[in-house]
């Protein structure tokens, strides 16, 4: 049987170990968060409200993008009329 000392040596070592995993866990999260560009791709204007931030996003024409926040972007995914884009470009604005 061991003694306290090595017991807690393994205790902490333990904790060492899970508090690692979380901080790599806790970055590849945040990695993620970033904002989404969507691109309206109906026949006129759609503006639309943010589910969680409660923005008002207005396309203005077909072809318009728009840096959507993270928070946003899984309820924009939904819309039929809009299409997921990897960056912004000089042409459309925020």
């Amino acid at each position: 049987m061991g003694c306290c000392g090595q017991k807690r040596r393994e205790w902490l070592q333990e904790i060492n170990k899970s508090s690692k995993k979380t901080e790599t866990i806790d970055s590849e999260n945040t990695q993620e968060r970033k904002p989404k560009v969507f691109e309206y791709i109906g026949k006129n204007s759609l503006k639309i409200k943010g589910a969680i931030t409660g923005n008002i996003f207005y396309f203005r024409f077909p072809g318009y993008k728009i840096e959507v926040p993270y928070e946003d972007s899984f309820a924009m995914m939904a819309e039929t009329d809009l299409k997921v884009h990897a960056k912004l470009d000089n042409r459309s604005k925020k």
